[in-house]
């Protein structure tokens, strides 16, 4: 992020942010292929009684490609938030330096906050940065902005306001 960019404005996505977004997307299609494969072996199940495994051994290519494609992304994932994870932690330190200037100003009966130094607003926009990749990458902003699809479905088939309650669900 830029130091210079303008207030109120959404930062561009970064380069993580958007493999992020790719990868829950894609880990959603996956999932939803996965629970079609499960439902069709409880189907067959009802059907004949027979029962099939769910072992890797047991399963067809199509169902083992799913799954490998979706240890594949888990792996990814991890990678990431790893590297996110060691950046953040080269930063704490020098967060925690200002943070005991801070505490020694306060200590010492200053009455004004100390001000936010370039430097520092620097770092926070760094680690600001790092929270964001960390948010895509993790799935949460996939998973908020799915709940958000879901929650307008939800409001946009009840009738109105006034007559909404507990019974529209």
């Amino acid at each position: 992020m830029s130091d210079n960019a303008p207030v109120g404005r959404r930062p561009a996505l970064t380069p993580r942010m958007k493999r992020g977004l790719e990868m829950s997307a894609r880990e959603a299609e996956l999932l939803k292929m996965r629970a079609e494969f499960d439902r069709q072996r409880t189907r067959i199940f009802q059907e004949t009684g027979e029962r099939r495994s769910g072992k890797e051994s047991a399963v067809s290519p199509e169902e083992r490609a799913v799954r490998a494609e979706l240890r594949e992304i888990a792996d990814e994932r991890a990678a990431v938030l790893a590297q996110i994870a060691a950046e953040l932690e080269k930063l704490k330190p020098e967060q925690a330096e200002y943070n005991r200037a801070r505490t020694a100003a306060k200590a010492a009966g200053r009455r004004k906050k100390l001000p936010v130094t370039k430097a520092e607003q620097k770092l926070r926009n760094r680690i600001a940065s790092l929270q964001r990749d960390r948010a895509y990458v993790d799935g949460t902003v996939h998973r908020d902005r799915q709940a958000a699809l879901t929650d307008e479905a939800i409001w946009l088939t009840s009738q109105d306001p006034e007559s909404f309650d507990s019974g529209d669900w």
